[in-house]
């Protein structure tokens, strides 16, 4: 399982609206095969930061996701806009929070 976990962070003045840019591609996205897990949340929205978390069941999953039209139209009109502080784990032992 891959895991990314991170924020996105803008302008202040625009954090509203990627926010409404990422959350549009929820229900597409959770539609591909292997999402496990896809969520964005506002995180500190005076310094324009957005939580990332999505989980994948591989890297191939992951992989095809990053090369779907509707993601690289985000990234079209967002990727000059938004510095990433994201990071990929490789999820291999995945263990409940009780384990």
């Amino acid at each position: 399982m891959i895991v990314i976990a991170g924020h996105i962070k803008t302008d202040p003045t625009k954090v509203e609206d990627l926010h409404k840019a990422l959350s549009a591609l929820k229900g597409p996205t959770l539609q591909e095969e292997g999402c496990i897990d896809y969520h964005f949340a506002i995180d500190d929205p005076a310094a324009g930061t957005i939580l990332v978390y999505e989980r994948w069941a591989s890297q191939d999953a992951l992989t095809a996701h990053l090369s779907a039209p509707h993601v690289g139209t985000l990234l079209g009109d967002w990727g000059d806009k938004v510095e990433m502080d994201v990071t990929k784990f490789d999820a291999v032992n995945p263990r409940g929070l009780m384990d």
